[in-house]
């Protein structure tokens, strides 16, 4: 099983990334080839198609990380491998897999190559958010995707960042007495974190509470995934404030 919290199962039929943002500075994944690769360079992207099958033969409901060593959308894998990568996931049903990039546009050129492309409830697409920039930058290309459940990883979380209008309750206003608070959610789900590794980042309290806030005021479910307390990482929820022991999730997760 996995040891990244908000998931059960990794399947990696691509590995190997290049960085693109900020947040890519300190990759986790970047660190994990380094001990292990044997002289394999981090940036070299392989598709590995003796491991697509991995889904199928696992018959218990997981919930999967897709590509948690790459980028599904890396520019290096052709939208044909990617085709053989949503064919094992159409066809392995019961699981439901989760789906993050930072390559938020070429995810939304892959599914425009294809005319009323719809993804199934099990398969859940998301964006890497570490800044305001990349708020701006990768939600929008996100929500042109066709997926039952969009969520969002800010992690590492390197500055207080507003979501809105992408979560968030709107006000409508029916003549001078009446009003109608209307939610309008956008994204199904948040993820939040300080970032890990000995070449951290800061990522005050705050900012995490801040997250938390906008979710809960427009009930999105909202994961806090580590914080940093006093300059050591805490991954242990038992060891959080009580007030950010949260760990939610989205309704419609397989098997529920």
């Amino acid at each position: 099983m996995s040891k990244i919290e908000w998931t059960e199962k990794t399947w990696n039929p691509i590995t190997g990334c290049t960085k693109v943002t900020a947040g890519c500075k300190n990759c986790y994944a970047e660190n994990i080839a380094k001990r292990f690769w044997r002289g394999r360079c981090f940036n070299d992207v392989e598709f590995h198609k003796e491991r697509l099958n991995e889904p199928l033969k696992r018959k218990k409901p997981t919930m999967y990380f897709v590509n948690s060593m790459s980028d599904l959308f890396h520019e290096n894998i052709s939208f044909k491998q990617i085709d053989q990568i949503f064919c094992v996931m159409v066809q392995a049903d019961w699981h439901t897999y989760q789906i993050l990039t930072k390559r938020a546009k070429r995810m939304v050129d892959y599914f425009h190559s294809y005319n009323g492309f719809i993804l199934s409830r099990g398969i859940w697409l998301g964006v890497s958010i570490e800044n305001q920039a990349a708020v701006l930058n990768r939600i929008p290309s996100l929500l042109k995707a066709p997926a039952a459940t969009r969520f969002l990883s800010i992690e590492p979380c390197l500055e207080r960042i507003d979501l809105f209008p992408f979560i968030g309750n709107s006000t409508l206003t029916a003549g001078a007495r009446w009003l109608l608070t209307k939610t309008d959610n956008k994204i199904d789900w948040v993820i939040v974190g300080c970032e890990s590794g000995p070449q951290r980042r800061p990522c005050k309290i705050e900012w995490i509470e801040n997250i938390i806030a906008q979710c809960q005021d427009a009930n999105v479910p909202v994961f806090v995934k580590q914080i940093s307390v006093d300059g050591k990482v805490i991954k242990d929820i038992a060891q959080f404030p009580k007030h950010l022991q949260i760990r939610e999730y989205p309704k419609n997760k397989i098997g529920e």
